[in-house]
């Protein structure tokens, strides 16, 4: 794990200040500078380009990954190749049912049709800046990548509000920026992999190259359906409620939906670097070593998870304050998707096994379960509910999804996240939130805040460390506190 944990605390730091950024977008710039539906059309307009991407790009993200030790640098323009046809496709798909398309949204969300147009140059740069990522994320130089997506184009966006709210830009003009801000990070990423001797638009293959592209195609077939499906459960719901409830509900969902996807930053970065080396490891047939990166993942990832659930579960109202009274109420629909993330993560990286073994096909068989599940309990709850309805539509379809990976993981190889540090975890994870819960409420929401956050820090912190469950979380530790003593 040592290459895994050294690539996740660069990840995640990164990561993390893109979350504080994002932090000050979305729960305190967007929604204060912004009406509701307006604030509601940045989040559809970000959502559908992510929902077309993944149709667009044909399945290449999983493609590059499981093919790269067999074809090296060569893979890239192969991907190159299969992401435009992937837009050719489905841009033309789109324009010919433009009509069909815009008749769902017109009653609730008339807002998004002025600018639908903006999702075909999102999508376009979308496409190839994840294309890019994917790339570098097989050379372990990803960092730099994760910078422009979760850190550079943040910072643009931050601008393009202030310049909106200080009447430099009109609505329109900040709208059509906050589109082609994707055409900036995805520029630099290719100069970047230019820079590192990486780039290469080859498609002379030899012999033992060319007898990988029959499986190519099968694998990349069945992988459309499995990542389209991973990434729609996270979109679907704001599509519908688009559609069924109206913008300004998308945007109060998705100031929950941004405070969960916190959660899953730990889960990420192990995962990045992970597929990697699970890879890599089926290539070498060492099973072991993805016992053992499946058993670590899911241990790490739900400690690490839980911890940042159980923060912003206890301070979520303060977190809120400053926001306008109509997203207030957002907390029940975190907290569905907050705890489906924790599963999501708490599980490991089943997912990744799953893609890169001959068992692949089975994932696709899942995720299209998933995609079927999602849709049909959004449609069943979010009438009922609205918001909240959504919520538990996803936190049911992603235990069940996630509960049949874990199972036929099981079965079939042999293969068990859980140890006896697992419940060991689980009950830190309990009395880290449960003794902070219970505390009176301080009017003062600073102090409250740092009540409840140290007191969850100073129970979590020690028991993890002192129970010893993990080795890696216990060396940062120590680290941390080596640089904390003065130097003698």
């Amino acid at each position: 794990m040592g290459i895994v944990r050294r690539h996740s605390i660069r990840f995640s730091i990164i990561y993390y200040l893109g979350i504080i950024l994002g932090y000050i977008n979305t729960i305190l710039l967007f929604p204060n500078f912004l009406e509701a539906d307006q604030f509601g059309l940045t989040r559809m307009l970000l959502s559908v380009t992510i929902v077309i991407s993944q149709f667009a790009q044909l399945g290449t993200q999983n493609m590059i990954i499981r093919y790269h030790p067999f074809f090296g640098k060569k893979i890239l323009g192969v991907g190159i190749i299969i992401c435009s046809l992937g837009l050719f496709v489905t841009l033309s798909l789109i324009v010919v049912f433009q009509q069909s398309i815009l008749e769902i949204y017109n009653e609730k969300s008339p807002l998004f049709l002025e600018f639908f147009h903006l999702l075909i140059p999102f999508s376009i740069t979308m496409v190839f800046f994840n294309l890019f990522d994917t790339y570098l994320r097989t050379l372990y130089k990803n960092i730099f990548s994760t910078f422009l997506s979760s850190v550079l184009v943040r910072v643009v966006w931050s601008a393009l509000i202030l310049l909106y709210y200080y009447e430099y830009l009109s609505f329109e003009q900040f709208i059509l920026f906050y589109a082609y801000a994707y055409s900036i990070i995805t520029i630099l990423s290719l100069i970047y992999i230019k820079l590192i001797g990486q780039l290469t638009l080859t498609i002379h293959f030899n012999k033992d190259e060319y007898g990988h592209f029959k499986e190519i195609r099968s694998f990349s077939a069945f992988t459309i359906l499995s990542g389209l499906s991973v990434f729609l459960i996270n979109k679907v719901d704001i599509l519908m409620l688009g559609s069924i409830e109206g913008l300004e509900t998308v945007g109060i969902y998705a100031i929950a939906s941004y405070m969960a996807a916190v959660i899953v930053v730990p889960g990420s970065a192990i995962a990045r670097t992970a597929q990697s080396i699970v890879a890599n490891a089926f290539k070498q047939e060492n099973y072991l070593i993805i016992d053992n990166v499946y058993k670590k993942s899911a241990l790490h990832q739900l400690i690490l998870s839980a911890a940042a659930y159980i923060l912003i579960t206890l301070n979520y109202l303060n977190l809120m304050y400053f926001l306008p009274e109509e997203y207030h109420s957002s907390f029940t629909i975190f907290f569905y998707l907050g705890f489906s993330k924790i599963v999501d993560t708490g599980l490991g990286i089943n997912g990744i096994i799953l893609i890169n073994s001959k068992y692949y096909k089975t994932d696709t068989i899942f995720s299209v379960v998933l995609l079927i599940l999602t849709v049909i309990t959004n449609l069943i709850f979010i009438p009922l509910l609205g918001g909240e309805g959504a919520a538990i539509a996803t936190m049911l379809s992603l235990i069940i999804y996630n509960l049949l990976k874990y199972s036929f993981l099981k079965i079939k190889m042999s293969l068990d996240p859980f140890t006896p540090k697992t419940i060991v975890a689980i009950t830190i994870c309990l009395l880290s939130f449960i003794i902070p819960y219970f505390i009176p409420v301080f009017n003062n929401i600073f102090v409250d805040s740092l009540i409840r956050s140290s007191l969850m820090v100073s129970i979590f912190v020690p028991l993890i460390y002192f129970t010893k469950i993990s080795t890696d979380i216990n060396e940062l530790i120590d680290q941390g506190i080596r640089l904390l003593k003065p130097n003698k």
